[in-house]
């Protein structure tokens, strides 16, 4: 018998939990949501930007959810290319829902099946609605209700820190990417302002503390439960790096009062020196990356319209503090 492609052999080699029937395949948690909201009830400042291309999943990675004796479980199945970033992964989840206490999946196992070709990795699902689908049902109040909440689980994350065998990621040095762009003759309303904004601030970064982080945080990638608590969903791209890398992606939860809620949940109503300077280093750093790393007209063109959002955001680099702040 097969469960979506899964043969009961291959359940049998997989997992320690008996029993399990009808695996339901999902292409993705759930699907992204993007809005526009009214704008005489929400003032956002970061509507209609098109979606960043995002990075690229293995061709072989499949998801499946399954609810058994009232409890859901996500398996996601791979090729053995990726059993150690698997590993790597499900070795993060853990620490950040046992160590930080976030409430998000936690792993149960990591194993190799069909002769150590194939991947697994079993996760404790916690289900709830995409919550950039459910935002604009909420007041504004509410709104930002939810994201001091989500600010509150993101700093959950944050407090877990690297160990020495830990690696850090590295970023890639501005001046090479600046470089890169002038050769390919990038321009776009405000580039030079931006260039000149990085020259400055280029030594920003350094020294910068370090922290497990979600690589990929806003309302998309967060869930609300049955009792309206605010989760996040299983992680794919964590890992080391300065915490307000995790801010960048904001941007795409579309609602400001829930950024500012993120904002005074994460640092308890009082940003950190240099903030808002670091946010406009690390956001236009991965507007002027996405640009080097686009593949296609069409990526590039997406990737320089949210640029220009950057730069007219920050008054082309006039001030440090986005106007919709």
């Amino acid at each position: 018998m097969e469960y979506n492609g899964i043969t009961d052999k291959e359940l049998k080699q997989m997992s320690h939990i008996e029993h399990f029937e009808q695996w339901e395949k999902i292409n993705r948690f759930f699907p992204e949501t993007r809005y526009v909201p009214d704008s005489d009830k929400v003032r956002t400042g970061v509507i209609n930007l098109p979606p960043r291309k995002e990075k690229k999943r293995s061709e072989g990675l499949r998801l499946y959810t399954v609810t058994k004796n009232g409890k859901t479980y996500l398996l996601r199945t791979d090729d053995s290319a990726h059993f150690s970033e698997e590993a790597k992964l499900a070795a993060f989840a853990d620490r950040i829902f046992n160590e930080g206490g976030a409430y998000v999946s936690s792993p149960l196992e990591v194993g190799a099946y069909l002769g150590d070709t194939m991947v697994y990795s079993l996760y404790n699902f916690f289900c709830g609605d995409n919550l950039a689908r459910r935002l604009p049902e909420f007041s504004t109040s509410h709104q930002l209700s939810f994201g001091i909440e989500a600010g509150k689980q993101l700093r959950k994350l944050h407090s877990v820190l690297p160990e020495a065998e830990d690696a850090l990621n590295v970023h890639e040095d501005i001046f090479i990417i600046l470089a890169r762009l002038v050769e390919k003759g990038i321009q776009y309303e405000g580039f030079k302002e931006a260039a000149d904004f990085m020259k400055k601030y280029h030594a920003l970064p350094e020294n910068r503390p370090a922290a497990a982080v979600h690589g990929n945080f806003s309302a998309n990638s967060l869930f609300l439960d049955s009792d309206l608590n605010v989760g996040i969903l299983p992680l794919d791209s964590a890992q080391w790096d300065d915490p307000v890398t995790d801010l960048v992606s904001l941007s795409d939860s579309y609602s400001l009062p829930f950024i500012k809620g993120v904002f005074k949940g994460l640092y308890n109503g009082g940003l950190p020196k240099d903030f808002f300077e670091l946010l406009c280093f690390y956001s236009t750093y991965r507007a002027l990356s996405d640009i080097d790393a686009a593949e296609s007209k069409e990526d590039l063109g997406i990737a320089l319209i949210r640029a220009k959002k950057i730069s007219d955001d920050y008054e082309k680099y006039q001030s440090a503090v986005p106007i919709w702040y």
